[in-house]
């Protein structure tokens, strides 16, 4: 004895229109996918910016120290010359104790333009490694939007086709049995018939056996008395998503 014609088509219904929802979600799920690598590249791109940023002004801050020594410079060599026009000792002494402090300045702003320097290079191996990153990941994302493109033009195909059959189906289905289906299914999430064994596949209740023996038949609309679930039987049949 065959299994009755609705519940053969019903059975290849629910998994169409399960490949139907799931195409769909990954469709959906393709540019969310995108939408958060474009985000990691723009903060990678901020990050780089700011980088390019912190190195002109350390090397701009490096730039004003050395005219700074150039002008103390400038100052002690003044000093220098006025040595030998001095009168006196204490004259003599006071622009020798002023060369010092200003050689002491040049010794002070050397030691930070050290540090600079220090800081420039640093920043330097940084940048150059956010640039590195900034390029894979720009070629990644590259190709994440082609492989997402060639995935959606297929799951579209797909989608297409299944909405094609799923149509098809309907139409070979009793107006009442679908109807029977159709506001299971709405409200289950997409699985309005289980299979049958002791228990509904469905919801995992018990079926009754004098119920159970009914649906093995095959020849019946019998719901479970639980879900309200289709059932059906099937011994080597798929066990359907618990809802």
């Amino acid at each position: 004895m065959g299994m009755h014609p609705n519940i053969e088509k019903l059975i290849q219904l629910q998994k169409i229109e399960i490949q139907i929802k799931v195409l769909g979600e990954e469709l959906k799920q393709l540019p969310q996918r995108l939408k958060l690598m474009e985000k990691k590249l723009e903060k990678t791109s901020d990050l780089l910016e700011q980088g390019k940023e912190d190195v002109k002004v350390i090397e701009f801050n490096r730039r004003q120290a050395e005219n700074k020594i150039k002008v103390v410079e400038e100052k002690i060599s003044k000093y220098r010359v006025q040595l030998s026009d001095v009168k006196t000792n204490e004259q003599y002494k006071a622009l020798l104790q002023e060369i010092d402090f200003q050689n002491e300045r040049i010794h002070t702003v050397e030691d930070d333009i050290l540090k600079d320097m220090e800081k420039e290079d640093r920043l330097k191996v940084n940048y150059a490694e956010l640039e590195e990153k900034h390029r894979q990941e720009v070629s990644q994302v590259s190709d994440e939007k082609k492989i997402a493109q060639k995935s959606a033009a297929e799951m579209e195909i797909k989608l297409e086709q299944s909405e094609k059959e799923r149509d098809t189906l309907i139409k070979l289905i009793s107006p009442e049995v679908y109807r029977i289906y159709r506001s299971i299914s709405d409200i289950r999430k997409g699985i309005g018939l289980a299979r049958a064994t002791e228990s509904c596949q469905g919801c995992h209740v018990r079926i009754r056996p004098s119920i159970l023996s009914r649906v093995m038949g095959n020849q019946e609309i019998l719901t479970c008395e639980s879900c309200n679930r289709i059932l059906y039987w099937q011994p080597d049949g798929p066990y359907e998503v618990s809802s």
